[in-house]
């Protein structure tokens, strides 16, 4: 049985909204009411998935559509389903709402990532509805705590049950989306994203009394390593991938615009600072959490060294977490047709593979072997503020590109699945 686009369309939309409405703000979590939600959807279709949950609340869902042939590699759709906490008060609408309004869907979500969790969810739904059966394995991946390293989600995934996740393939969350630079227009493609190391630097030094003002207290100190971080840029590299990119854009390296310099160096900041418990009280330890971010071909001891070369040999660095930097290849089919159809889908546009400066599950995918692609392709309107919505105020998503993109996606997914639109949709 085939099904009407234009009931996909609405019902796809209809997952994003309700999915928007359930708080699943990390932290907490409590991802478990957006993997019950995709559960009972699964299960109503007789997908029956698969509830992973290390810690109470915390819960992953994996579920598969088996294809013809088992000896191919399998392709995974992934998302995550925690979002990062809201300042209700700076918001024009309501962050769980869910609000149509301006031809978008407003709420924490709606870009990052439950508009893919609901493109993912309905195109399994439509599989198994249709009855079409792929060439490989398609697998749904809807996991938790990607917005606080992954451990309780996609690492813990991967660490504890690989045979849930272990696929060939993964499109995952952060590319495709219309980058504007000058009169042409180009969708970034990602094939790569840099790790991270969070640091704790700790500095000691005598307490005293606040009425005896010093100028060799530990917060003083602190304040001039922050300083000194803030203001001093950590080695420029510039990785092959980068440079490719560069030149597709027809930019060189020493003149790239500032959105591209944190892809051509290893980059720390400075995000929790804490000294002090009692106002009359010079304290004797401060603290500051360094968000660091590591270049392929980098690792925790590089970035460590060179971090050392910026705050000196006294200040104690901890490692509180870490993750390895990926990069997949693009001289593969799927990234091939991926390219392809995304400048058929916009004429005139150039699809680029891309670096992310931040972090998403991919990189712990790729522990098994997998080829991972940020795609979630969404169509934008010059004017429209996208990059800037990530864990923004006012988060929205416009209907109009998020359609576009939903198209493009699914005939992307069906095509590598040996399918065409034809075959699951009127």
């Amino acid at each position: 049985m085939r099904i009407a686009w234009e009931n996909f369309e609405r019902q796809t939309l209809d997952h994003l909204r309700a999915l928007i409405r359930l708080d699943t703000t990390n932290p907490p979590g409590n991802e478990r009411i957006a993997a019950d939600y995709l559960a009972r959807a699964l299960s109503a279709e007789r997908i029956e998935p698969v509830l992973i949950e290390p810690v109470p609340l915390r819960t992953s869902l994996v579920a598969r559509l088996a294809g013809r042939d088992r000896s191919k590699a399998g392709l995974m759709l992934s998302s995550h389903t925690d979002v990062v906490p809201v300042e209700a008060s700076r918001w024009t609408r309501a962050p769980f709402g869910a609000d149509l309004a301006d031809g978008c869907i407003w709420g924490r979500g709606a870009i990052d990532m439950k508009s893919k969790c609901a493109m993912d969810l309905m195109l399994m739904l439509a599989l198994k509805r249709s009855g079409a059966l792929g060439e490989r394995d398609l697998i749904l991946a809807a996991v938790a705590d990607e917005e606080a390293g992954s451990e309780l989600g996609a690492r813990h995934l991967v660490e504890h049950h690989p045979e849930l996740v272990k696929a060939g393939f993964v499109l995952n969350e952060t590319g495709a989306f219309t980058l504007f630079i000058g009169e042409r227009r180009f969708y970034p493609i990602q094939v790569a994203e840099k790790g991270f190391v969070t640091v704790k630097m700790t500095v000691t030094a005598s307490p005293g009394h606040g009425s005896m003002p010093r100028s060799d207290t530990a917060i003083a100190w602190m304040a001039d390593l922050v300083t000194r971080l803030t203001r001093t840029p950590m080695r420029r590299r510039v990785t092959p991938l980068i440079r490719m990119t560069l030149s597709e854009l027809g930019m060189v390296p020493e003149k790239a615009p500032p959105l591209f310099r944190p892809m051509m160096a290893n980059t720390v900041s400075p995000t929790i600072v804490r000294a002090g418990y009692k106002d009359n009280v010079i304290p004797g330890e401060a603290t500051v959490i360094l968000d660091g971010r590591t270049l392929p071909g980098e690792d925790e001891k590089s970035f460590l060294r060179e971090l050392r070369e910026i705050v000196g040999p006294e200040p104690i660095l901890e490692i509180i977490k870490s993750a390895p930097p990926a990069e997949a290849s693009f001289d593969t089919p799927l990234f091939r047709l991926i390219r392809a159809r995304t400048e058929a889908a916009d004429p005139g546009a150039r699809a680029i593979p891309w670096m992310l400066p931040g972090a998403t599950d991919s990189k712990f995918y790729t522990q098994l072997g997998a080829t991972c692609y940020g795609f979630t392709p969404v169509r934008l309107d010059p004017k429209m503020p996208f990059g800037s919505l990530y864990h923004g105020n006012d988060e929205r998503m416009p209907i109009e590109g998020l359609l576009w993109g939903l198209r493009l996606y699914v005939d992307v997914v069906l095509t590598f699945l040996g399918l065409q639109l034809e075959d699951v949709f009127e």
